[in-house]
């Protein structure tokens, strides 16, 4: 049975120790888009299109990191990244200020998929970026 509100909010302790900072990068990928045809074919052909523009923003609690990204970022990235990362406790948010689509990891763009098909990024620009442009987010001031 779960705790009465009370209980729990008198096990709460505060510092004046903490410290919250936040920091937000931007970088742009070349962009793509599939040339006109069906939905399912043998062979897709992309052609050039405009750059995509992705934001990146990390947000430190003490115990715990998120890490925005302006897209829907596939699980294999977010994976990438923690893999990476100094921080112990980090949570991927998508969609965070912005949407530059579906942005899918450099494998990924080798199947045939919704999320590929219709990603308006080109291939082996944003996963790269977004882990290392975490990375130097996460440097100390």
């Amino acid at each position: 049975m779960p705790k009465p509100l009370r209980r729990v909010a008198a096990t709460i302790h505060t510092t004046d120790q903490a410290c919250v900072r936040g920091k937000q990068l931007l970088f742009t990928c070349t962009g793509r888009k599939l040339e006109p045809g069906p939905v399912l074919r043998e062979k897709y052909s992309r052609e050039d299109s405009d750059p995509v523009s992705i934001r990146l923003r990390l947000l430190v609690i003490p115990d715990i990191s998120l890490a925005g990204v302006s897209g829907e970022v596939m699980t294999m990235i977010g994976e990438h990244l923690k893999r990476q990362s100094p921080l112990s406790q980090m949570v991927v948010v998508t969609h965070a200020n912005g949407s530059s689509g579906y942005i899918p990891d450099d494998a990924e763009f080798e199947q045939v998929s919704y999320e590929m098909t219709t990603s308006p990024l080109s291939p082996g620009c944003a996963e790269n970026e977004i882990v290392n442009g975490f990375l130097k987010l996460m440097e100390p001031r």
